[in-house]
């Protein structure tokens, strides 16, 4: 996208009033949970008439969500998840990162501790003396042999 193009388009979207830019905001929001839902209806193999009637609605309301022209409120995402056996989680970009970087350096502590297995195993003549590997914590692993 050229510069002049961008500069019109970010004109356009901040000339948008308030109310404009908080409704846009809510229907990303619900259609970020309802495809969650989605998803896992098509994971389980359930209609939306199915989801209808587990949750106490009609399969007309159900379809109004999905194509965006209802928005569902706390409860009806509540009894979606309740009968989906879905979990939502909410999180701002800044504590996704946080949970990203945690996870990898997770990772990075179990393959430095493996590489040291395997190092100890290769210096090992007979094979057989390293019998097993367990964990013994959340990052370290135990060798007896």
């Amino acid at each position: 996208m050229t510069d002049s193009i961008k500069k019109e388009w970010e004109d356009l979207f901040n000339e948008s009033s308030y109310e404009d830019r908080v409704a846009s905001l809510a229907d990303v929001l619900a259609l970020q949970f309802l495809g969650l839902v989605d998803r896992k209806m098509e994971m389980e193999r359930i209609s939306k008439k199915q989801l209808a009637e587990k949750i106490g609605t009609s399969a007309a309301f159900i379809t109004q969500l999905f194509r965006g022209d209802r928005k569902p409120n706390w409860n009806t995402l509540a009894k979606m998840s309740l009968e989906l056996g879905l979990e939502f989680k909410v999180m701002t970009d800044e504590l996704l990162q946080e949970k990203v970087q945690e996870e990898l350096i997770a990772y990075h502590k179990r393959w430095s501790k493996t590489q040291e297995y395997l190092k100890l195993k290769e210096q090992v003549t007979n094979p057989q003396l390293v019998m097993a590997v367990s964990q013994a914590g959340e990052d370290e692993y135990a060798m007896a042999g």
